[in-house]
Order: structure tokens, then C-alpha cells, then sequence
């Protein structure tokens, strides 16, 4: 019996001419990027899926590709538009067209791109972290909490490398008032993948050494739009919301706030004008002293008056009379004045003890540190010196020398060469025979 058969190629090549006859125009397809890299020549190779209602169950996917004639006129001009590059995870409306090829199968070559639909997309997944928040009840919460005063002791939020955060921390150690600010450091990716997570794990470690702190400072210099993303996302501003330390704010951007920014207790536009918000409060706590002080002033100057008017009516009274109400009047105003100077006294001795305490951190914080590094010290000495030729000859081992290298095999060695022999307290010359 014959059976009647075609080869793989015959096959492929019939599948590659129906399918061109049968796709040849170009379509419009919403998809989610899941995987995306350019090569050395400028293309740049995609993989498109489609998941179902819940967002987990992948129902459709294909490879996709934009040729770099192309890609170099959708790349920018999506930058532009959207204020962000593409990339894994973002949903996307693509213009393609379907193409077969006998080697390479199944591909989307794509030719057009439309920013609106990202945009939009990206808007949906903001308005959907601010319900959640709000559904959740957590809106509100760090933004409802009273600042401390004072505000001096900050932890901060940021990168080492972070534009504007050296300058953050030089204007506040040089207030002009000389103001006094604790600042602790914990570093964090701010932008781009992984940024989220990584704030998240800095706030957990704030949060399990809360007491030492009155606010926390998340801060970061300017940047494109698309390293702010992190900033919109539910899992960071829950986090934020939610936090019982007052945040504040300084990421560095002039668009519309993020919703980190809108649940944070304070938003400020830059590091920079986070130190001057939190030197601004010390001036209101410094103005608010000031004012105490004076309205304690007030009092007395009109507790005095009224003392000596009530001495003028009763000039006329019994010289017992005037006695007695002399040294009431008298005792009533010891009392208040030592009642004002304890206040006073109280006020200034919590801000020395306060001052005295973070001193004594600082010291204990430099002694551990110094004792650490002393002890990393002596532990790499020991380790040089076993390590040693001059230990190792005290062992009871030689090196043998020739030609001024160290012979490591007697493979090196010949009929008549001349090799010397170092030993612990001297050396001698053999003739290899």
C-alpha cells in the first residue's frame, strides 16, 4: 500500500503561503509584554501574552518582534508620550502583521504602537491602589497622625547615590538657627524593579525600632517618570498608609503626587525641601516656646498690676489688713513664679537628657565599631602570619630555589642544575646529580 506523503518543508512552505493569503492585512491587539531585549542591530524581540479575568492564568501568547527601522521611530516616540520606556509587565495596543517562516515559525512583526492605551492601563492600576486604600480604610492613617515636637530624630530613606541627598543632609547639619538633627540612614533601591519591595524592607526595619525615631524621610532625586511607578503601587503606599510614624515625602518630581504621596503624612517636592519643612518645624516649635514664654511674662506683669491695684484700694484699710494681704499677695506670687521656673526647668532638663542620651548612643555606636575593626585586625594578622615563609620554615620545611624561582616539581629539575636550599636558619647550594 502507498501512502501518500509531503515533506516538513512542502508543509511548512504551504502553511507560510495560506497564512499570508490569509493575514495580509494588519491588525490592532491589546496585549501584556512579557518578556523584552533589544540585540547589537537595533531589533528588538518581544513575547506577548494574554491572561484571563483573574490576572493569573496565562490564556494566549506569541513571540513578537519590531524590526529596527521601526523601533527606532516607536521607542522614542512611546517615551515621549507615556514618559516611560517599554517594558515587561505593561499592557500594550500594537499594530501587527502575521507572518510564517518555515525555519523561525509564528511571529507578530509589529509596526505601530498606541500610548494612549498604556497610559490609560497605568491610570486604571493608580485609581485601583486609591480605591483598594481607601476600601481598606487605611487611607487616612498616616496622614491623620500629629507630627512630634520637637522633630529632630529622622530616619531617612534613600539611596547612597541618591541626587539631592548629600544636600539634604548638609543643609539641615548647617540650619542657621543650629538646630540639632539625629538622622539614621537606610538605604534603598528608589526606582525602577524592585524599588517597592526594597522601601518595604527598609520601613520593616524602621518599624521594629520605631521608639528611636519621631518621622520618617523618604526621599530621592529627580528622575523620569517611568523610575516613579514603584511610588503607585498598592503594596508600598498600603505599607506607607499604614505605617505609625508620620512619613514625609520628598521623591522629586513635579507631576501629579504619587499615591505614596497622597497617603504620606507630609509630601514635599525634594530632599532639599523636606530638610526645610522639618527646619520650619523647629522654628514653629522654637516660635511656640517663645511665645509660651511671653504669654508667662504677660501673666505676671497683669498678676502684678492687679496685686499692686488691689494694694492702692485698700491703702485706706487697717495697717493689719494691709499686712496681711501684703504677704498673701506675696506667697501667691513665690508660688507662681516657683511654679513657672520648675516648668522651665523641667522643659530644659528633658531637652538636655534628651541631648545627653543621643550623645551617649553616638559614643557606644564609634566604641562597638572601633572594637570591631580592631578585632577584624589582630584576626587577619594571625591568618598573615601562619601564612608566612618564615613560619613555614620553622615547621621543619625548606624551599628549594632555582634560577631564583621556587622549584614545585622535580620535574624542573635536571641532570647538573645548581639548586639552593633555604632552611630556617640559613641556605646551601646543591648540585643535582
Amino acid at each position: 500500500m502507498t501512502i501518500d506523503s509531503i515533506s516538513l518543508k512542502d508543509l511548512l512552505l504551504t502553511i507560510r503561503k495560506e497564512m499570508a493569503d490569509a493575514f495580509s492585512n494588519a491588525y490592532w491587539i491589546r496585549a501584556e509584554i512579557s518578556e523584552i531585549r533589544e540585540n547589537a542591530n537595533g531589533h528588538c524581540y518581544l513575547e506577548l501574552i494574554e491572561k484571563d479575568s483573574s490576572g493569573k492564568l496565562i490564556v494566549a501568547k506569541s513571540r513578537a518582534s519590531i524590526w529596527a527601522d521601526t523601533y527606532r521611530m516607536i521607542k522614542p516616540y512611546f517615551v515621549k508620550e507615556t514618559g516611560q520606556e517599554l517594558k515587561s509587565g505593561m499592557k500594550v495596543m500594537v499594530q501587527v502583521s502575521i507572518s510564517f517562516h518555515e525555519l523561525y515559525g509564528f511571529n507578530c512583526a509589529i509596526r505601530d504602537i498606541e500610548p494612549s492605551f498604556t497610559i490609560g492601563d497605568l491610570a486604571k492600576k493608580r485609581q485601583e491602589a486609591i480605591r483598594q486604600l481607601q476600601e481598606d480604610g487605611i487611607w487616612d492613617m498616616n496622614r491623620t497622625l500629629d507630627l512630634p515636637t520637637p522633630l529632630t530624630r529622622i530616619a531617612i530613606i534613600t539611596s547612597s547615590t541618591a541626587a539631592g541627598y548629600g544636600d539634604f543632609i548638609d543643609q539641615l547639619k548647617k540650619n542657621k538657627q543650629g538646630y540639632i538633627f539625629h538622622t539614621t540612614f537606610f538605604p534603598a533601591t528608589m526606582q525602577g524593579d524592585g524599588a517597592a519591595d526594597s522601601i518595604i524592607n527598609a520601613l520593616d526595619k524602621i518599624y521594629e525600632q520605631q521608639e528611636q525615631y519621631d518621622a520618617v524621610a523618604i526621599i530621592r532625586g529627580g528622575g523620569a517618570t517611568t523610575d516613579l511607578l514603584a511610588y503607585d503601587e498598592y503594596e508600598l503606599a498600603a505599607c506607607c498608609a499604614q505605617f505609625p510614624l508620620p512619613i514625609i515625602t520628598g521623591i522629586g518630581h513635579d507631576r501629579d503626587q504619587s499615591v505614596v504621596d497622597m497617603v504620606a503624612n507630609t509630601r514635599c517636592k525634594t530632599p532639599t525641601a523636606v530638610a526645610a519643612f522639618l527646619i520650619e518645624q523647629m522654628d514653629e516649635t522654637a516660635d511656640n516656646l517663645l511665645q509660651i514664654e511671653e504669654s508667662l511674662k504677660s501673666l505676671m506683669d497683669e498678676f502684678l498690676k492687679n496685686a499692686h491695684s488691689r494694694l492702692r484700694n485698700n491703702a485706706l484699710s487697717l495697717s493689719q489688713r494691709i499686712h496681711l494681704l501684703l504677704r498673701e499677695e506675696k506667697q501667691e506670687m513665690e508660688r507662681t513664679q516657683g511654679n513657672i521656673k520648675h516648668s522651665i526647668s523641667l522643659l530644659l532638663m528633658r531637652q538636655r537628657q534628651r541631648i545627653k542620651e543621643s550623645n551617649v548612643k553616638i559614643k557606644n555606636t564609634i566604641k562597638s565599631r572601633i572594637s570591631e575593626e580592631k578585632h577584624h585586625l589582630e584576626i587577619s594578622e594571625k591568618a598573615i602570619l601562619l601564612l608566612s615563609p618564615d613560619y613555614i620554615l620553622k615547621k621543619g620545611y625548606s624551599l628549594t630555589i632555582k634560577e631564583g624561582k621556587i622549584v614545585k616539581s622535580q620535574s624542573e629539575l635536571n641532570k647538573g642544575d645548581t639548586i639552593t636550599s633555604i632552611f630556617v636558619d640559613g641556605k646551601k647550594e646543591s648540585i643535582i646529580k
